[in-house]
């Protein structure tokens, strides 16, 4: 009896583990959802009763080719500065902040320069890359499942993506 009841944990160990692997393992302060939260409790958590809208297939894709998004959703609460992009299945896979969003990621809020960024935690893992032409990205190791990336320009984090 023992035997099976092991058997039957290790099972369903086996099966759970590419769930707990997806999630984020470490909450960050001021921001009560992260990584692999479902839409109910993303909901829950950030206090709204906003549904989830579909992402649109985007009109640069040639007609026969495979919308990447097919099926994903993101939830934008305007007034907080946050969005959270689920996959196919529900669950979050990519959380954005942007102004007015007023919590810290690692110590960084919205408008901190460059400067501010690479003294508070280093240097990034990666060279800065260009992103949306006048800006550049700056990655970091958030936990051992996910990364934060701060997109800077001129005037300072525009925005904060978290990431597997």
């Amino acid at each position: 009896m023992r035997k099976l009841f092991a058997a039957s944990l290790l099972s369903l160990t086996a099966i759970a583990a590419p769930v707990s692997a997806y999630a984020q393992q470490s909450g960050l302060p001021g921001l009560p959802v992260k990584l692999g939260d479902e839409v109910q409790s993303v909901k829950a958590a950030l206090n709204t009763s906003i549904d989830p809208e579909p992402i649109e297939r985007s009109p640069a894709l040639p007609a026969g080719a495979v919308d990447p998004n097919k099926g994903k959703s993101v939830l934008h609460l305007r007034t907080k500065g946050i969005w959270v992009f689920f996959s196919a299945t529900g669950k979050a896979e990519i959380i954005r902040m942007d102004a007015p969003y007023s919590g810290s990621v690692k110590g960084i809020k919205i408008g901190d320069s460059s400067q501010k960024l690479t003294s508070t935690l280093g240097q990034p893992i990666k060279k800065p890359w260009p992103v949306f032409v006048t800006m550049q990205a700056y990655q970091y190791v958030l936990d051992d499942s996910a990364y934060v990336n701060f997109s800077v320009n001129d005037d300072g984090v525009q925005y904060i993506f978290l990431t597997r």
